[in-house]
């Protein structure tokens, strides 16, 4: 409850006294103090206080009379009452121009009025306004407690305060708009929160919009550190509310932010630990296990292809990169309009997507191209991805996620951090690394390749790469010759020292099947990212 200059004109002590100026502003500006001031102003004024005066010592000077009101107005004062009928016979025009102008309230007072009559009157309805304030506010406290333990929504806490207020509320709550159930804002909430992120609001704010209305913007601390704005629309006919008071409710707000949180926690750990059971295949009744995704907003009994990604890098905020993947990848699904189960299992993230037209591979890229948009933008890190099968059949969850797995890895370890690797194209790999772990091929592979990669660094000729190429050319020098963009008796003098080297012959179809062999293995080993 704010005591404003429009109660103060209305009571009993006060009749005679006339508004000069300042009629729009008198509803909505509060007073916390009242002074009696003569010249010099000084440091005498203080915010939000009424300033009582005779202007004795302005004598017969306009000048100085309007220089005078003009320092209390940039003191902060919130009006002006001027006695009139001995140190002042009439209120210059030059004073009232100003006071219209600056829509500051000046008050024409009859001089048998008394300041000490006047200033008690307005101490004590200070004093019974901020009790009585107090108390209301103690009253809306104790309602939103008990909405809050009756298990009412947001929305109707919001409410509450809209009502108390008397005003438009928002509730901005990350990405997410709140707002009660009948009080709307005349501005677009859209453009408030541009006002939020444009401003970087973190401590509370007035902001004028033209005139006529203002924010007040509160930020409020959630244990989620999700950004959170209360929003106050007043009109600019009323007067702003006591940030003090907006605090104390604001506080209650998060009791709701709180059981929110950890409902959200406790759905995250049961969503991990159903896909966990999925990509371990350790379910025993297909009805039981339907029932329990149903119960978590999952559909099993469609296709899903399975994505394997790994982050790249993960600064020590690793939660909040869980939740903005989780927020894009809900946002892209429902764009694709496709099914999700995902979740984040020991550092990487497990995301099913739904099939369409039977072909995994397809679904999955064209949903990794959405992701791709957010590592491009900075939303999101590196990711390495390895893309499984979805089997032609229904909960092969856990096949799909081995595929997915085997293709993450090789495919990193072949191509590099941050590519993308399907089961389907690693069967050469698959195939690579198990020779690679047989001693007697390792043998061999050292045997052919070593001399050729010694004789390489010795001379720098590059004749390993000179092989690659030839054998991508299917043998054809010219082609070859024109890849490394060497003179073919060049190119023949290399072909002829890898054989000389590895002792086999490039004619030999044999020989060649087991030189591209070597070189892939080799490849595999040595040019695999992070070396060996």
């Amino acid at each position: 409850m704010l005591y404003t200059i429009k109660d103060i004109l209305s009571e009993p002590v006060l009749q005679g006294a006339v508004l000069l100026s300042g009629k729009n502003k008198i509803n909505s500006l509060s007073i916390e103090s009242v002074s009696v001031i003569e010249m010099p102003v000084e440091d005498f004024v203080r915010e939000k206080e009424l300033v009582l005066t005779t202007a004795m010592g302005c004598g017969s000077s306009n000048s100085l009379f309007l220089s005078f009101v003009e320092e209390i107005y940039k003191s902060g004062a919130v009006a002006l009452a001027i006695a009139v009928g001995r140190h002042v016979q009439e209120i210059p025009p030059e004073v009232i121009a100003f006071g219209k102008e600056k829509d500051f309230p000046i008050i024409h007072l009859p001089w048998e009025l008394r300041f000490s009559d006047i200033t008690k009157m307005i101490y004590r309805q200070i004093n019974f306004s901020q009790e009585e304030a107090i108390r209301i506010n103690d009253d809306i406290q104790k309602q939103l407690l008990q909405l809050f333990l009756n298990n009412q929504p947001l929305e109707e806490a919001l409410q509450l305060l809209s009502n108390h207020f008397d005003t438009a509320i928002l509730l901005f709550y990350g990405k997410n708009l709140i707002l009660p159930v009948v009080s709307n804002p005349v501005t677009p909430a859209s453009k408030i929160w541009k006002i939020i992120e444009s401003q970087s609001i973190t401590n509370p704010t007035t902001i004028h919009k033209g005139n006529q209305y203002k924010f007040q913007i509160f930020p409020i601390l959630t244990i989620t550190k999700q950004p959170c704005y209360l929003v106050l629309e007043i009109q600019n006919t009323c007067a702003l509310q006591p940030w003090s008071f907006i605090q104390q409710h604001a506080t209650n707000l998060q009791l709701w932010f709180q059981k929110q949180a950890a409902l959200l926690s406790n759905r995250k750990k049961e969503k991990e630990q159903f896909v966990q059971l999925l990509i371990n295949g350790s379910w025993e009744n297909k009805e039981q296990l339907l029932e329990k995704g149903i119960s978590l907003q999952y559909e099993l009994d469609i296709p899903y292809v399975c994505i394997l990604g790994q982050p790249e890098k993960v600064d020590e905020n690793g939660e909040k990169l869980i939740i903005t993947l989780y927020d894009i990848s809900s946002d892209i699904a429902k764009k694709l309009n496709r099914k999700i189960i995902h979740a984040f299992v020991q550092g990487r993230f497990i995301l099913f997507v739904e099939v369409v037209n039977s072909n995994p591979n397809i679904s999955a890229n064209e949903f990794l191209d959405h992701i791709d948009f957010y590592i491009q933008n900075g939303t999101l890190p590196l990711f390495s991805w390895g893309i499984g099968e979805n089997h032609a059949g229904l909960y092969t969850f856990h096949e799909g996620y081995k595929d997915s797995m085997t293709a993450l890895e090789i495919g990193r370890n072949y191509k590099g951090p941050g590519t993308r690797s399907t089961y389907a194209n690693t069967g050469i790999l698959r195939v690579l690394s198990v020779l690679n772990d047989n001693p007697t091929v390792t043998e061999m592979m050292h045997t052919i390749m070593g001399k050729v990669a010694s004789y390489d660094s010795d001379k720098g000729l590059d004749l390993l790469h000179t092989l690659a190429v030839y054998l991508k050319k299917h043998s054809n020098v010219s082609q070859t010759a024109r890849e490394l963009s060497l003179h073919r008796q060049s190119l023949l003098y290399r072909l002829k020292k890898i054989e000389t080297l590895t002792g086999r012959s490039l004619n030999d179809a044999d020989d060649l099947f087991l030189l591209q062999l070597c070189l892939q293995l080799w490849t595999l080993r040595f040019n695999q990212w992070g070396g060996d």
